[in-house]
């Protein structure tokens, strides 16, 4: 694949409309790049005690329903790597000296003809985790010289695939996402801080009622029963950062 011929497949994702039209792209770089099989797995966040998955699963017949069944996410080492870091990685590197729980999860792959492969993590302002897959079942001398080159093609891809994904799932719509003032923001910042409305109203020169104010009418908002509440599904909808930002 040479770099025109990729950039004009990273500009199509961008005019992707359907989980179709994104499958079958991915199912194309997946062959172009070497591999034998996809999978591109997003959780999305609904509270901080649970989420939903949504796939683009071009994998062997079986092997999710498989996987989700035995709750193999609970010992793969490959999650356990994308949960935490922000790079790319081939999953020999992290079955070396994974235990056995998940040596035994990516045995079973290989049933399925998932031998080997790379990931790329991709981590959102809102909580969401997705995680780009390339697996092919070729000997150890084959699979590492093709994960070797996918890997800058799998971590630019990624990026462009997520935000495909976003749009056509309608994640980026802010309806209905809760548009708090600037003044309740900063109030919530503090509180998650740790901070009591005294000392917030310390810190930014408002009474302390008007502080209980403020973090009353972002709790409404929130649709949520205490502050503390309020700050995780602030954080968790990117309604509040670290400042500056």
């Amino acid at each position: 694949m040479n770099a025109a011929d990729f950039h004009d497949a990273l500009r199509r994702f961008g005019e992707a409309r359907t989980v179709d039209e994104i499958t079958a792209m991915c199912a194309e770089r997946c062959s172009e790049l070497g591999f034998d099989a996809f999978i591109y797995a997003l959780r999305i966040p609904t509270a901080f005690s649970e989420s939903r998955l949504a796939f683009l699963n071009g994998y062997p017949d079986g092997w999710v329903d498989h996987y989700m069944a035995g709750a193999y996410y609970e010992h793969d080492p490959v999650i356990a790597h994308c949960s935490r870091s922000l790079v790319p990685v081939e999953w020999r590197q992290v079955t070396e000296r994974a235990p056995a729980p998940a040596r035994r999860v990516m045995d079973e792959a290989t049933e399925f003809g998932l031998r080997a492969g790379v990931s790329m993590p991709i981590h959102s302002p809102y909580g969401e985790l997705g995680i780009l897959s390339f697996a092919l079942d070729a000997p150890d001398a084959r699979a590492r010289e093709t994960c070797a080159h996918a890997m800058p093609y799998v971590q630019m891809l990624a990026g462009y695939l997520h935000e495909s994904v976003r749009r056509v799932f309608e994640l980026n719509d802010p309806v209905g996402r809760p548009q708090l003032t600037a003044r309740e923001r900063e109030c919530l910042r503090w509180a998650a801080d740790g901070k009591t409305s005294w000392e917030i109203g310390q810190l930014l020169n408002m009474a302390e009622r008007t502080v209980n104010f403020h973090l009353n009418n972002a709790m409404i908002k929130l649709d949520v029963c205490n502050r503390q509440h309020a700050v995780a599904k602030a954080v968790m909808n990117g309604a509040i950062a670290p400042h500056p930002f």
